[in-house]
């Protein structure tokens, strides 16, 4: 994969996170991802643990939107590391916070993803 390539698959990936569409984050993953929050140590195997994860989470009236983002791939090491803000709307909303994730890519797919988060643990249902 080029950089290009990899920056391009993590905005799909935050797009589908951002839209809620399990699908099309479904689509962004390889069957044996994991995801690892590094920062709380909790770890989701499997494309579908993964869509069931955020599908229960998408269900409550919170919504975050990802942006203001800063890519740095690497496609020699097929890794892109993604620092960027995420804003929560909704009842008792938390305040943005600057998150970071490390994403390992094979063709086309995501296979892992290691996420860095201030604060508390709002992936975590």
């Amino acid at each position: 994969m080029t950089d290009d390539d990899l920056t391009a698959l993590a905005k799909q990936y935050f797009t589908a996170l951002d839209a809620r569409d399990p699908d099309a984050l479904g689509q962004t993953l390889a069957d044996d991802c994991r995801v690892t929050i590094e920062t709380h140590g909790i770890t989701y195997d499997g494309r579908a643990a993964i869509c069931d994860l955020f599908a229960t989470r998408w269900q409550g009236p919170m919504r975050a939107v990802h942006h203001d983002f800063t890519h740095s791939p690497s496609a020699s090491t097929g890794r892109i590391a993604s620092q960027f803000t995420v804003s929560y709307f909704g009842p008792d909303a938390p305040e943005p916070k600057s998150n970071a994730n490390i994403f390992c890519m094979v063709d086309g797919k995501i296979t892992e993803i290691a996420v860095y988060m201030a604060g508390a643990n709002t992936i975590k249902t």
